[in-house]
């Protein structure tokens, strides 16, 4: 179905003017009704599959709950940097990376995240990422360790005062 037969059965259901996201919803719809009714011939079963939603680049539908996939694992992966401890028993297996100790132990001081990162050379994590290794709960152990640590060693980092501008005039 074509854009413009799309718009001429809406015009005949009593819609004057059609918005785009209207006529793109019909022609959905109509696609999917016409994918309903292909039935495979008995000899065709073999052969051919009947087309998908997929196999014709539209958007596969949303899911109604979030995937419990993680998102840092496949980036891990690439890197060859995913340990695992085995054995595990049954459940979400536990997502570890040798740099989370180092970075941690980086933000304890209260860097941020990504500026700990640059320091520790790990480059190229998008922000959902980002915000999934601040879930994770084996580098918010590791970080609240460190962070007790480097409190109870090190306290409070000082900053250097900065002089105002009128003492650094005065003294020239």
């Amino acid at each position: 179905m074509t854009r413009q037969e799309a718009i001429q059965a809406l015009r005949a259901q009593g819609i004057r003017k059609p918005s785009r996201q209207l006529v793109k919803d019909y022609m959905r719809v109509q696609q999917a009704e016409e994918w309903a009714l292909e039935v495979p011939s008995p000899s065709l079963k073999g052969a051919q599959e009947p087309s998908s939603p997929s196999s014709a680049g539209s958007a596969s539908p949303t899911p109604l709950r979030p995937s419990s996939r993680s998102n840092l694992k496949p980036m891990l992966q690439e890197r060859g940097e995913l340990l695992r401890e085995h054995p595990r028993r049954a459940g979400r297996p536990r997502v570890l990376a040798p740099w989370y100790q180092a970075v941690a132990t980086v933000m304890a001081d209260g860097t941020p995240l990504r500026q700990a990162l640059s320091r520790c050379g790990i480059y190229g994590l998008t922000p959902k990422q980002l915000r999934n290794l601040y879930r994770n709960r084996a580098f918010r152990a590791l970080y609240k360790e460190a962070r007790r640590k480097w409190l109870s060693e090190d306290g409070v980092r000082l900053r250097p005062r900065r002089k105002g501008l009128r003492q650094l005039l005065r003294s020239l």
